[in-house]
């Protein structure tokens, strides 16, 4: 019976491979596909916050029209106006199903799961105070953090749990997370800043504002406009009206440092420091373990010892500052299921169960970022 399974699917791969390389297809043209009205539908990729894609990005949620996110609680579109000439867009997340479960289904991050559960507890215990003793003076809680970690090490995924526990948690009221950086609030126009952090604060009330690399804020020069940014952030959060929102200041530790010290008052404004490690191997191996069961994918036995070699040999040989923790095993992978592709359509397989199994062949190294010379690695 297998063998008829099998021999059947041999034919029907045959066909199917014959049918695309047919003389039907070769003398098709592009401008026959689409016209020029028509919108590409694989549009080259915008810039995007470093940490979207990181583990979970990583996390592919889409962007959502601002009225689709929360039913019954409309918010204003994605769209600021730095001026009458400049129109920036921002990335708006929706909030998460059971965030809970998905901040205890992250790999590791033991002290960010801690930090985040007694933030989460202290605000739904004030939240008990208030309606058993509404006369009672509350415990001042402030949501707004600090999410300090190199890429990849989750930063994105965690602003979306975050938002949602929040939500929950009643502190916030929608949950949805804006995420924003230096591009978008420097204008070219006197009082692009201004507006452009009003806009911005107005479209995250009820959920997160997450600014990530904030520390390029920090400019070097004297009147550079990114300190005109932090300073009205500052203004603008100690309004009492400014409570159902949470800001999330993100970037690398000694950078983000280096602009608190800028500033002496966002110390006390962002007293939520969450820091975000580096993945070990065996964690990096988990996240593996995790991404390729989503396609159902299977290593074979010398094709998982190979890659585990390649990834504790690229881990070690890491530079610190440019390493790409989850995001470079989502390169990696990217890399490896092309191979994989590649070799099933020129050697298609003689089993279909072969089409989901990685073999040593499939696993091919991918070049590392380096500060100054990007140089390879092999095993």
């Amino acid at each position: 019976m297998q063998n008829n399974t099998d021999e059947n699917f041999n034919e029907d791969f045959e066909r199917l491979m014959k049918q695309f390389l047919s003389e039907e297809y070769k003398d098709v043209k592009l401008d026959d596909m689409q016209t020029e009205d028509e919108e590409d539908p694989f549009p080259e990729d915008e810039d995007v916050d470093e940490d979207v894609d990181e583990y979970e990005a990583e996390d592919n949620t889409p962007t959502e029209k601002a009225d689709d996110i929360c039913t019954g609680s409309p918010l204003p579109g994605d769209i600021i106006e730095q001026n009458q000439n400049v129109r920036v867009k921002v990335e708006i997340l929706r909030p998460i199903d059971n965030p809970q479960e998905e901040l205890q289904k992250l790999v590791g991050c033991g002290n960010i799961k801690k930090r985040m559960d007694e933030l989460m507890a202290l605000t739904a215990y004030n939240r008990m105070l208030h309606e058993q003793f509404p006369e009672l003076k509350q415990h001042l809680v402030s949501l707004h953090s600090l999410f300090l970690g190199n890429p990849g090490t989750g930063k994105t995924t965690v602003c979306k749990i975050f938002g949602a526990l929040l939500h929950e948690a009643g502190a916030l009221s929608k949950g949805h997370v804006v995420i924003c950086d230096r591009g978008t609030f420097i204008g070219t126009l006197w009082g692009d800043e201004e507006r452009a952090v009003r806009q911005v604060l107005q479209m995250a009330q009820g959920g997160v504002l997450m600014i990530d690399e904030a520390y390029l804020l920090n400019g070097k020069n004297e009147n550079d406009p990114g300190k005109i940014i932090v300073q009205l952030l500052m203004n603008l959060l100690a309004d009492e009206s400014q409570r159902d929102i949470a800001v999330v200041l993100c970037g690398y530790k000694e950078p983000m440092n280096e602009l608190l010290e800028t500033n002496p008052g966002l110390l006390s404004r962002f007293p939520n420091r969450f820091e975000f490690a580096d993945f070990s191997v065996d964690e990096l191996l988990e996240i593996t373990s995790r991404r390729i069961e989503e396609y159902s994918y299977r290593f074979t036995v010398k094709a998982w010892q190979k890659y585990t070699d390649m990834i504790a040999l690229a881990f070690s040989a890491r530079d610190t500052e440019t390493w790409g923790n989850a995001r470079f095993i989502a390169n990696q992978l990217e890399r490896i299921y092309i191979q994989h592709a590649t070799r099933c359509v020129k050697q298609p397989p003689k089993n279909h169960n072969d089409l989901l199994l990685i073999t040593p062949e499939d696993i091919v190294p991918i070049e590392m970022p380096r500060r100054k010379n990007r140089i390879g690695f092999g095993v």
